[in-house]
């Protein structure tokens, strides 16, 4: 039944010893196999969507590398798609949730029966550049490179533009660029300013341009959140309550290690300069909210920001759109 043990002229009694520690061993490790079987088998699927390996999702990657969440019996599969893919996906129960917020969000303000559980950062972290003018009035009759014309970059310029006296239906002309386009056109002065986000940012200011305003400073709204459907609240509340917890804790472990997390950064990203790395997780880092909860009153505030984005005017109830008790039993 087990292997020969070559004597190499060990005494009789010294075989006993070592037949019966080796039958002892496979003893043990036939005892235990069904245990670590059944571990294995206890992590269950849990698929999220994101959209795109950005730097808000950096603590996802390490933590399902880590084990942050196989510790909860989660074995988490990360699908990178389009917002309306990730909702349509997530209606359909092919997926658990989607950190497609701002997605999310507009579904939910429509009328889909979806809730944003948990949100991590509750201020933008867009910023409006703009070249060395004098001051804000010289951009009159200038354009300004913004996402959708409807969306948070665009609420958020006209925030901005507001504040430092200009008019911004009247006074400057709002022009709809992807990200890479944005930054090109303010480099080469086709358009006097552009909403931008981080690296692209840096990179603008290190070719002598200046921040206007930053958008966390005049209005909060949905960086990053998980959403799911009011049917998976019902349905696998503890499943989704064990997700936050994880999700929680990779989150506070990116906060606490920027030794480990900007290496990460770096090549989870491709980022090759350390010191590019460094401003972006330190713009970064300190605006994590807590276990994923709102206040009331930053939670209406936020529901006004996208009713006026979508043009709704009816007034509509936080309770509609979030639900923070799984947050709360996650954090417990």
């Amino acid at each position: 039944m087990y292997p020969p043990i070559v004597s190499y002229g060990m005494s009789s009694s010294a075989l006993r010893l070592c037949h019966r520690i080796l039958k002892r061993a496979v003893f043990f490790i036939l005892l235990f196999l069904p245990f670590v079987a059944m571990k294995a088998a206890a992590a269950e699927r849990f698929y999220i969507s994101i959209p795109g390996l950005t730097l808000s999702y950096v603590p996802l990657y390490y933590g399902q590398e880590k084990g942050f969440f196989s510790r909860d019996g989660l074995d988490l599969q990360i699908l990178v798609v389009r917002g309306i893919v990730g909702v349509s996906s997530l209606m359909s129960g092919e997926i658990d949730v989607t950190c497609h917020a701002g997605s999310g969000f507009s579904a939910a303000l429509r009328g889909l029966p979806l809730k944003i559980i948990s949100v991590t950062r509750d201020r933008p972290i867009h910023e409006l550049v703009i070249g060395s003018f004098a001051s804000p009035t010289e951009l009159k009759g200038k354009s300004i490179a913004v996402g959708s014309l409807e969306g948070t970059a665009a609420i958020m310029t006209r925030r901005i533009l507001q504040a430092k006296g200009l008019d911004p239906q009247k006074d400057v002309t709002l022009l709809s660029m992807d990200t890479p386009a944005r930054l090109q056109s303010l480099l080469t002065g086709k358009v006097a300013g552009a909403m931008m986000t981080p690296p692209s940012t840096y990179l603008a200011l290190d070719q002598g341009f200046k921040v206007l305003g930053r958008g966390r400073d005049y209005m909060r709204y949905l960086q990053t959140g998980v959403v799911a459907t009011d049917l998976h609240i019902k349905q696998k509340r503890e499943r989704l309550t064990r997700f936050l917890s994880a999700w929680n804790r990779a989150l506070k472990f990116y906060q606490e290690n920027p030794e480990l997390m900007i290496p990460y950064i770096q090549k989870r990203l491709g980022v090759k300069d350390a010191s590019m790395a460094k401003r972006m997780y330190d713009d970064d880092a300190p605006f994590i909210l807590p276990n994923g909860s709102l206040s009331a009153d930053a939670a209406k505030e936020i529901v006004d920001i996208g009713r006026e984005a979508l043009r709704i005017k009816e007034p509509i109830a936080t309770e509609k759109i979030f639900d923070f008790s799984l947050a709360g039993e996650a954090a417990r």
